[in-house]
């Protein structure tokens, strides 16, 4: 049966401490076990769970520094939709403020967030590219599900985080044509029009919808200069060279590496 491979980006602030250390002692307070580790990588294996319907999965870590912090590039090999939760597990058990946060905390304490939302803001940092940053959030309707509705420096996300699916939809700044914000006693609506179509997200909270569209024509009014690069999208054949690396060193089985290299080319 053919795992799914997901790749999500951390960056381990420097005041932290050693990210080895503080990643281990994370995983020591889950049932996850890490089975190899360098100064450069990290291996976090995660067992089959049957009453918590979770597959077996392979955590795979690549550290490297950039400006005195660490970004680590990970990859989850494994069957199912619980690949960002394996995430979140982890970061829970690292020490308040040693991750970026993506200004996050910040963008949600500007709203009054009910019970739900907040199992999709602690997903929400897994689905951001390193140094993306969010400006405004809500919570809204997309064709008939709810979730998280995240303004960040590149693009309008919606993200469904629910116990049977795991749905992310995207525009990026340059694609929206136009934000139209409307406003009723139910709450608050926003029209996308991008690419020649049209999606709207229903039901947003008042003064939601407001501050999204807000900050969206700030953003769009900033010189092309001003605004933040995109990360430049991970090399496939640079992460098979690393992934190389860490199976020549004995810490992924030949098998392992035969199956994240299948995946990565997959997607070229």
């Amino acid at each position: 049966m053919a795992t799914i491979l997901r790749t999500v980006h951390w960056t381990v602030l420097p005041h932290a401490g050693d990210p080895i250390t503080l990643l281990q002692a994370a995983v020591e307070q889950t049932d996850f076990s890490v089975t190899s580790s360098t100064p450069t990588s990290i291996v976090i294996d995660v067992p089959r769970a049957m009453m918590k319907n979770r597959w077996a999965a392979t955590i795979t870590g690549m550290l490297s520094p950039h400006d005195g912090s660490t970004d680590i590039e990970w990859t989850i090999d494994g069957l199912g939709n619980k690949h960002y939760e394996h995430m979140v597990t982890i970061a829970e058990g690292m020490p308040e403020g040693s991750l970026d946060d993506h200004g996050i905390p910040e963008a949600v304490s500007k709203i009054a967030l009910k019970v739900f939302g907040r199992k999709e803001i602690r997903h929400l940092a897994n689905v951001l590219d390193r140094g993306e940053f969010v400006s405004a959030i809500g919570v809204g309707n997309l064709g008939g599900k709810m979730g998280i509705v995240a303004l960040t420096d590149r693009r309008l996300l919606f993200l469904e985080k629910s116990i049977g699916s795991e749905n992310l939809v995207e525009f990026s700044l340059a694609s929206i044509g136009a934000l139209s914000l409307g406003k009723k006693m139910g709450g608050e609506t926003l029209t996308i029009t991008h690419s020649g179509t049209t999606a709207t997200i229903t039901t947003l909270g008042h003064g939601q919808g407001d501050g999204i569209a807000r900050k969206f024509r700030e953003l769009k009014a900033q010189p092309a200069a001003e605004r933040p690069a995109a990360a430049p999208a991970a090399d496939p054949i640079a992460q098979i060279e690393r992934l190389a690396e860490l199976r020549d060193k004995g810490i992924l089985s030949e098998d392992e590496f035969q199956g994240q290299k299948t995946q990565l080319l997959s997607g070229l």
